[in-house]
């Protein structure tokens, strides 16, 4: 017969009254000491990472500033490097990694050194207004300079030095409609530089002196860049357009032959650029050419109507074609977008004589367009578009208020009062 194992025998208990006695001082020194150790533990645990990195970033900065002192910019550099590359959130690291960049005369690696100077820094707009003024100039970066400069005005558009470098980029590689766009923004902020008013009279046709050499030097920074190829050829078109020296010779009618033909050859790889078209649709326009303008017209497309120019010159054709209300139509959105255009106010004129009419209405929009072209006349004189005068900028607020640009008028008006 199987065993069955017996239960396991339970422990006597104790007789009454000899249980061992634990006092109650001791219970709650073991509680204490129990709580005591989780809040050491929890301190430990929260500060000691905080301890430590504040620990370190005083030994950063101490070497930093010993560096500094001593004038030991290739260790300041390594430093500052090491502990921004430690901590990306450390603004001051960099800005001692720029001075030392800047003391070494490094000038690229400057600028890389204020682009890694994070946003919770107080002084990344500044750190960033730097930055864009060494891509405009001595590192000739324009591609990346105009995003740069975006990204400030994006957080700041009181910035006028920056408002400046955007709207004269856009006007020297006559891109009309984000200039335009751009200096309503500069208008807004208040904060617009006095070439803007230039500019806004000059918007029909953008043609300028040195429009040709910094094209060129923008085309040697990014050589793919159709912007700066499509600059360069116009503005140098224009200069032979208008070299008196030889204008109306052989010289002049080959050289104005070779810059279609370049002209042509660049819209066949892009065949929608609003610059290329509006340029082209204006040498037409100015020989009467209908039939050209409209075939150009029909390569428009949607980047391309946001340029009053492209409306004026769908005017021109409608009109041509006695499609007097298509034409009108075209003419109020060219002047929606750009009220002080001179040509707009031209055309206008004529559609309305076409039309019969009012004389008082063909009179208004012919005195308007004469007192416009007669601006863009004088600007152009200009040794340079920064020497607007206080008569120029008061004939401006004339205009402007004709056209019934109330945001410029009013512009104008504050910056002549007395402060």
């Amino acid at each position: 017969m199987e065993s069955i194992d017996a239960p396991p025998i339970a422990a006597e208990p104790l007789p009454a009254g000899n249980e061992p006695e634990v006092s109650l001082s001791t219970r709650q020194r073991v509680a204490w000491l129990v709580l005591l150790l989780v809040v050491v533990v929890g301190v430990v645990w929260g500060v000691g990472p905080r301890a430590w990195h504040g620990w370190k970033t005083r030994k950063f900065r101490e070497q930093c500033l010993a560096a500094k002192t001593s004038s030991d910019w290739h260790t300041l550099r390594e430093v500052a490097e090491a502990w921004g590359t430690w901590d990306p959130s450390a603004g001051r690291a960099w800005w001692f990694a720029a001075e030392a960049a800047q003391e070494l005369e490094n000038l690229e690696d400057l600028a890389e050194c204020l682009a890694k100077v994070p946003p919770s820094d107080p002084k990344y707009i500044f750190a960033n207004v730097e930055k864009a003024n060494l891509e405009w100039t001595a590192l000739n970066r324009p591609v990346e300079a105009l995003a740069t400069s975006l990204n400030v005005l994006n957080r700041d558009p009181r910035l006028t030095e920056i408002q400046s470098r955007v709207i004269s980029f856009y006007a020297m590689n006559l891109q009309r409609a984000p200039m335009l766009k751009a200096i309503r923004a500069a208008l807004e902020a208040g904060a617009e530089p006095k070439e803007a008013y230039v500019y806004l009279v000059m918007a029909d046709m953008l043609t300028f002196v040195n429009g040709s050499q910094l094209n060129s030097r923008w085309l040697s920074a990014a050589p793919d860049e159709l912007r700066f190829k499509v600059g360069l050829a116009v503005n140098t078109s224009e200069e032979f357009a208008h070299n008196a020296d030889i204008v109306g010779t052989a010289e002049a009618t080959q050289m104005e032959q070779e810059a279609m033909k370049q002209m042509q050859w660049f819209l066949e790889g892009a065949p929608h650029d609003p610059v290329l078209l509006t340029f082209l649709m204006y040498r037409a326009y100015l020989g009467g050419d209908v039939k050209r303008v409209g075939e150009l017209l029909q390569q428009v497309d949607e980047s391309g109507t946001d340029d009053h120019m492209v409306w004026v010159y769908r005017a021109f054709y409608y009109r041509s074609f006695d499609e007097f209300t298509a034409a009108e139509e075209a003419l109020k959105e060219a002047l929606r977008l750009h009220p002080m255009s001179p040509l707009a106010h031209h055309e206008y004129a004529a559609l309305l004589r076409a039309m019969q009419r009012p004389a008082e209405d063909v009179e208004k929009e012919q005195k308007i367009a004469a007192q416009g072209r007669t601006l863009r006349s004088q600007v152009l004189t200009l040794g340079s578009a920064l020497d607007i005068s206080y008569e120029i900028f008061e004939s401006l607020a004339d205009y402007a208020e004709k056209c019934g640009d109330q945001q410029v008028a009013e512009s104008i008006r504050f910056r002549l009062s007395p402060q």
